[in-house]
């Protein structure tokens, strides 16, 4: 635990938040008390937060146990955009605001969506592999592996399952690559150019079905075994919000059997994923460690906004 400023109007205790730029901590060292906890010291946060009037947390559990420890705190800052680790109800009950950086992080996402899924269709990380261990031995394309001839993004259907900020640009960027692209929400997207399809018309006729809604109640468990059964044969998912919506075990089945063709995830229900997970043995899926915002843009946007949001709530 680290603590700097003090000669401000409050405390503001980040119970993790790894990559908050140290010239925006000592922005608001300025003018609050700053204390920086680690991750895997609960304890130590559950002492620091005893004074503390906000709490910022990108991965640290705000639960009601920590919310009582910290009888002053007026509200609750989330590095990035998910609020599955704060509870919600809790918060409400006492009062707190809780507020999230949204839309900060949204073209980083974004882009990396599109990252995965061209490694999808193109096979760039076994290319890789295969001109490294020396397979590339013929100057002719025609005679490489059939496994390297992809397909296009163009006028392929892109299903969006959720669609705020992050949905939104997925799919501007979509519309460059010439995919045609629907949304589902639970509330239809008003005035929105992208049509909306209830989740089971989107499902059956995506090609490409991308997964940008928050985990919450509603969504936890969303695409479940059935709801994948239900994917176009030969289609791509890709999964860039949240764990715990998609069903990894029935993913993994439907990738073995071939009916999914391929996926792209960012994002597990379990993080870091389990060496047991049956993704990690499944043929055709990119796995990527959580990095959907880890853009240097997107982590200044990010801290600024914090600033901005601690300010606000301190009255400063």
């Amino acid at each position: 635990m680290d603590q700097n400023g003090g000669d401000g109007v409050g405390r503001i205790v980040f119970a993790d938040a790894f990559n908050f730029a140290e010239e925006s901590y000592r922005e608001l060292a300025a003018v609050a008390e700053i204390v920086r906890c680690d991750l895997d010291d609960r304890p130590g946060l559950m002492a620091a937060v005893g004074d503390a009037e906000i709490v910022v947390a990108e991965y640290a559990r705000v639960d009601e146990a920590l919310m009582a420890a910290a009888p002053r705190l007026r509200g609750v800052v989330v590095y990035g955009v998910g609020t599955d680790h704060i509870d919600l109800e809790a918060a409400a009950a006492r009062g707190l605001t809780v507020r999230n950086t949204s839309g900060a992080n949204a073209n980083a996402v974004a882009e990396l969506t599109f990252g995965l899924l061209l490694n999808c269709l193109r096979g760039i990380h076994r290319a890789d592999r295969y001109v490294r261990a020396g397979g590339w031995t013929s100057g002719q394309s025609g005679a490489l592996p059939d496994f390297f001839h992809g397909t296009e993004l163009r006028g392929r259907v892109l299903g969006l399952v959720g669609f705020g900020n992050i949905g939104r640009r997925v799919a501007e960027i979509a519309a460059g690559f010439g995919m045609v692209p629907f949304h589902w929400q639970p509330r239809p997207a008003a005035g929105s150019a992208v049509p909306y399809l209830e989740l089971g018309d989107l499902i059956a006729r995506a090609d490409v079905l991308s997964v940008h809604c928050p985990l919450n109640g509603e969504s936890r468990g969303l695409l479940s075994r059935e709801r994948l059964g239900a994917m176009k044969r030969g289609a791509v998912l890709l999964a860039t919000s949240r764990g715990g919506i998609v069903d990894e075990e029935a993913l993994a089945d439907l990738l073995k059997s071939g009916h999914i063709a391929a996926a792209g995830l960012d994002v597990f229900a379990d993080e870091p994923i389990l060496r047991s997970s049956p993704l990690l043995r499944a043929p055709n899926v990119v796995l990527t460690p959580h990095i959907g915002g880890s853009t240097a843009e997107a982590e200044a946007e990010i801290a600024r906004k914090i600033v901005g949001i601690c300010r606000e709530m301190l009255g400063v």
